[in-house]
């Protein structure tokens, strides 16, 4: 007698948190075309996400930017306090760096931004979730660097690059220094370095490290899977 071979249930369980309810149905739908995806509830705002998903079950989520009252990065940093593996693609129409400046090195593998004019249909949205909820996927029109070229990462050494892509790693200069057996006055210097290269010498300290490392991986994620 054939036994029936039984389909490999749904890995990554979606919330989708959208007050549009026509782009609530075209993500909806998009989720649906994606096998290893599943559906575990949506929200038109941040008090019916906290109240009415069982956030226990999802590993992945869509957040509107701008959510009724609130925004979807405050939500996703406040579900990622309780959630950490949470994978979170923010869906948006604004496309200032800023607004993943308050994201630290640490969280930025985590974090992923759509921007709404660049979806092309239900299929093209699957994909770029698909993509989302695997590894950091940073929209290519997202003015990230403003007037600092993502480029000017090539003209990095071997060693500043490698340090750089710890950094957005979220390693500390203390950790950097014993993988790549340096002291950590040398990590100090090349990152010093590079935050001249890349046109960030006038910014904070903790900013000057956060920038540089969302430039990293807007560079490398799509290779590096971070």
């Amino acid at each position: 007698m054939n036994v029936a071979a039984t389909d490999t249930p749904p890995t990554i369980g979606v919330a989708i948190v959208e007050d549009s309810s026509m782009l609530r149905e075209l993500i909806g739908d998009a989720v649906a075309e994606v096998p290893e995806m599943r559906l575990v509830g949506s929200a038109a705002n941040c008090h019916e996400a906290t109240e009415l998903i069982d956030w226990s079950k999802v590993s992945f989520a869509t957040l509107d930017l701008h959510l009724p009252d609130g925004l979807g990065i405050d939500l996703g940093r406040w579900l990622r306090e309780r959630y950490p593996m949470l994978r979170i693609a923010i869906l948006s129409d604004h496309r200032r760096r800023s607004l993943l400046a308050g994201l630290t090195a640490t969280e930025l593998p985590f974090w992923s931004y759509i921007l709404k004019a660049s979806i092309n249909g239900r299929q093209h949205l699957a994909e770029l979730l698909s993509s989302a909820a695997h590894s950091s996927y940073i929209d290519p029109q997202i003015d990230i660097a403003g007037s600092r070229s993502e480029e000017a990462i090539n003209g990095l050494s071997d060693q500043q690059r490698k340090i750089l892509g710890l950094v957005a790693r979220g390693l500390s200069n203390g950790t950097i220094a014993r993988q790549l057996f340096l002291s950590e006055k040398s990590v100090e210097y090349n990152l010093t370095q590079t935050y001249v290269a890349l046109g960030l010498a006038g910014d904070s300290g903790a900013n000057q490290r956060v920038t540089a490392a969302v430039l990293y991986l807007h560079r490398y994620a799509p290779d590096t899977h971070v």
